[in-house]
């Protein structure tokens, strides 16, 4: 089998232990082959002459021959389990190895219940084969094979007799071998996608309790455990049948030799003593034949396994390091990206032609609406993917020719979703820079407003992280990554939009730990936060894959383009320090369509209709379905639109970030939402019911008139 052959690498790694095994069995299987061989001698030279002195000795001979067998069977076993332990510890090894080496569009094909089966349920599958059906495949073959060898010394008529007959129990397993190989795949792949349901489940279990989901998820699940129990209920029946088959055909081939041997003896062809040895050992090999059938299954289910983990083994990085790679210099004079295009699919390009260039040392940002690139551009510059047209460099070097390590070693990134592992808080801040003192990490935490944090906890900087840090805010986990980016004095620093989940105060102080670090280190932020970066040295607006404006904050603006645009979204919002509170003056209201046109002395009254309110990541702002009574503006966040659909899942079919708005309709229709709107971080949000904005035309006609007429022509 393929699978045999490609385990026999790793086998042949332990000669030793190897051959250690095989001579323990053989010398096991000479013992059960001849101890049936001796009621031959038993009976027709001891028992029926009653010769008591060669009972005594094929006794002796029986006895010393059990002993040795004994070591021997042990000597084997302690040889084996040490060779399956090497080689599974080799293969896992291997296995989490390769993974690591793989490039992030490996871990998008591949879902977090699709890896942890691999390890569990596979790897378990190929432990029992090598630990427990590969020996016992020898041993039984080479009983088969010796007993079959003594068979024809004994009777040849009657051994050609039983192999003719034997053939039958061979070919019922082969004809079902690939139903039932077809059978364990679906099983198993039906036991991956419920392990993703089950870890989709747990991660998301805010999302289920805030929308209510439960029950949509209890019916999911309850279909996928019909489909467990459907298919398992095939794999088992057809196993069941591969392992009875066999056993069918050895009933009646024992009537066959019984019969025959009978026969044999009537016409003096045959001893009693040699149809007693012959009938023992055939039933030893027929046993041993009918063990081989037992373990179709389990091999069945091996290869499968060892298949599904070849797959991850012969998975080659879509972003592979070169074969003869330099060592990167310090970033000493500029990064730029050369006519790059990209795209994550093809036929689809989320980067088209880019060109840019940032000098070492200076602070540069991407910005641009949602979807025009700028996340994947700095994917391109850390080199989490590599252009398909283009290149992109450091000081000359194309990242494609550069050793990984000698790239990281001087470039960090800080993402947007933060992820700390299951340790310590001092162990994740040391995480790459383990040999830096005490006093250096918690200069690190201060410059990223968290040490005052750390040090009020019981524990300290010793406190315990669970479930990823799932116990912490997404600010705390925010600022913990920041400082452990900043305690490895990375030359390249990469900010995908850092201060999302922090409070006005704290990204403020970030804010100004960057402004501190940018002339020694290069830092290049992905926002849509407009108000932290108007200090970068250079800001490149993206627009549909493209740079369509670049320059500084002052320059963008007086060019009245897309980032003029942005800003005056952004801007004309007050909010305090801690972020509970916000305001929005006249002149911002009167750039939202709907209030075009309107005095900005009414606006002003307009304005003071608004009230803060505060949204945590998963929370639900409004229910598709539900009456509609109140308009929002975004001052703070980001929000996903959600639509529901036939199947009922809910689909994501637009975000929203600082200045948009929504639910403008409900200030003179109370009519249901059509969207369900998710809080994707922590956010901030200014709305004013319908109610209070009735009372107001009521007492201005000319607002609702105004008002009215620009939503019908927007409708």
């Amino acid at each position: 089998m393929q699978f045999f052959r490609t385990l026999m690498p790793y086998l042949l790694q332990n000669k030793l232990l190897g051959i250690f095994f095989i001579c323990g069995v053989i010398v096991e299987v000479i013992y059960l082959v001849a101890a049936p061989l001796s009621l031959k001698y038993l009976v027709d030279e001891a028992f029926v002459p009653k010769n008591f002195q060669v009972f005594v000795v094929i006794l002796s001979i029986l006895i010393i021959g059990g002993a040795l067998s004994i070591c021997a069977g042990t000597g084997s076993d302690y040889a084996l389990n040490k060779l399956s332990g090497r080689v599974i510890q080799r293969l896992r090894t291997e296995l989490f190895a390769h993974m690591q080496k793989q490039s992030l569009p490996f871990f998008e094909k591949y879902r977090v219940g699709d890896l942890v089966s691999r390890f569990s349920s596979d790897m378990a599958s190929i432990e029992r084969v090598i630990c427990q059906s590969f020996p016992f495949l020898i041993k039984e073959t080479l009983s088969i094979l010796m007993g079959l060898v003594m068979l024809l010394v004994l009777e040849w008529k009657l051994t050609l007799a039983m192999l003719i007959g034997s053939i039958l129990m061979f070919i019922g397993p082969k004809l079902l071998q690939g139903r039932a190989e077809a059978s364990n795949a679906k099983y198993k792949e039906a036991q991956e996608q419920f392990s993703n349901m089950i870890d989709e489940t747990v991660k998301g279990y805010k999302i289920v309790k805030a929308l209510h989901q439960q029950d949509r998820l209890l019916r999911r699940a309850q279909g996928q455990i019909r489909d467990l129990l459907s298919l398992g209920l095939n794999m088992h029946i057809l196993n069941s049948l591969l392992e009875r088959l066999p056993l069918t055909v050895l009933l009646v081939l024992n009537g066959t030799m019984i019969g025959f041997g009978g026969y044999l003896i009537f016409h003096d062809q045959m001893t009693v003593g040699d149809f007693i040895a012959f009938f023992t050992l055939f039933m030893s090999v027929g046993q041993s034949a009918s063990n081989l059938s037992y373990l179709i299954p389990n091999l069945i289910d091996s290869s499968i396994s060892f298949k599904r983990i070849s797959e991850i083994l012969n998975h080659q990085p879509s972003v592979p390091e070169a074969s003869d790679p330099v060592a990167l210099p310090p970033l000493d004079k500029y990064i730029e990206m050369n006519q790059v295009t990209f795209g994550f699919t093809e036929g689809t390009d989320q980067i088209k032609e880019v060109s840019l260039r940032i000098a070492a040392g200076s602070y540069a940002a991407f910005v641009g609406p949602s979807g025009s690139g700028k996340s994947t551009a700095l994917q391109l510059l850390s080199r989490f993917y590599d252009p398909r047209q283009g290149s992109v460099r450091i000081d000359g070097y194309d990242l494609r020719t550069v050793s990984e390590a000698s790239l990281r070693r001087q470039m960090d990134i800080v993402f947007q979703d933060t992820f700390l592992f299951n340790t310590t808080i001092r162990d994740n801040l040391r995480l790459g820079s383990e040999l830096v003192t005490d006093a250096e990490m918690m200069e690190a935490a201060e410059l990223a407003r968290i040490h005052e944090t750390l040090i009020g906890w019981p524990e300290g900087y010793d406190t315990l992280i669970n479930n990823e840090g799932a116990s912490l805010s997404g600010g705390q986990r925010q600022r913990i990554s920041i400082a452990r980016a900043l305690l490895r004095k990375p030359r390249l620093l990469l900010l995908d939009e850092v201060t999302s989940a922090l409070d006005p105060a704290t990204e403020a102080d970030i804010n100004q730990t960057i402004q501190q670090l940018r002339h020694h280190t290069t830092i290049i932020s992905v926002t849509h936060r407009l108000s932290s970066i108007v200090n970068a040295d250079v800001i490149f607006v993206f627009q549909d894959g493209r740079i369509v404006e670049s320059g500084t904050h002052q320059e963008l603006l007086q060019q009245s383009g897309l980032y003029h645009e942005m800003w005056e979204k952004q801007h004309g919002f007050m909010l305090s320090q801690d972020g509970l509170h916000a305001t929005i003056d006249g002149h911002r209201l009167a750039k939202f369509p709907f209030f075009a046109g309107v005095d900005l002395l009414l606006l002003q009254n307009i304005s003071t209709l608004f009230s803060t309110e505060t949204f945590k990541e998963g929370d639900t702002v409004v229910q598709e379905g539900e009456q509609g009574d109140k308009f929002y503006i975004i001052v703070r966040g980001k929000f996903e639109i959600l639509k529901s659909f036939q199947s009922g899942s809910l689909q994501r079919v637009a975000t929203l970030q600082d200045g948009d708005h929504f639910g403008e309709i409900a200030l003179l229709r109370g009519i249901p939402r059509t969207a369900t709107v998710r809080a994707m971080g922590p956010s901030v949000l200014l709305s004013v019911r319908r109610e209070a904005f009735l009372e107001l035309t009521a007492k201005y006609p000319q607002i609702f008139t105004v008002v009215e007429r620009t939503l019908k022509e927007r409708i």
